[in-house]
C-alpha cells in the first residue's frame, strides 16, 4: 500500500498541492488536505488498525487478510476519485 501511496503521490495531479479527500454524492469536493497526507492518509490508517487488531490477541489471518482487502480497496478507489477529479478539472 505504501508504495501504491508513493506511485499516485508521483504520477496523479503532479502540479497540484491540496487533493480532494470527500466528494458529496453529487461530486462536488467537500475538503481537501496537502497531497503527501492525501495518499499517505490510508495506509497509516491500515497500519494503525492492523496493528491493533494483531496485538489484541484475537487475531485469525481471515481477520487480517479482510481488513488488508478492504483497506486496498479504500485506497484504490481513492486513487480513482482523484484521478478522475484532475481529468475532470483540467478542462
Amino acid at each position: 500500500m505504501s508504495v501504491l501511496a508513493a506511485y499516485a503521490n508521483r504520477t496523479i495531479a503532479p502540479d497540484v498541492a491540496k487533493l480532494p479527500m470527500q466528494w458529496s454524492l453529487t461530486g462536488k469536493v467537500n475538503w481537501t488536505a496537502p497531497r503527501a497526507i492525501a495518499f499517505a492518509f490510508i495506509p497509516a490508517l491500515a497500519a494503525v488498525v492492523l496493528a491493533a487488531i494483531l496485538l489484541s490477541g484475537r487475531a485469525r489471518n481471515t481477520n487480517i487478510a479482510l481488513m488488508s482487502g478492504i483497506f486496498l480497496a479504500c485506497q484504490l478507489l481513492h486513487i480513482t476519485l482523484t484521478q478522475r477529479w484532475f481529468t475532470t478539472s483540467r478542462r
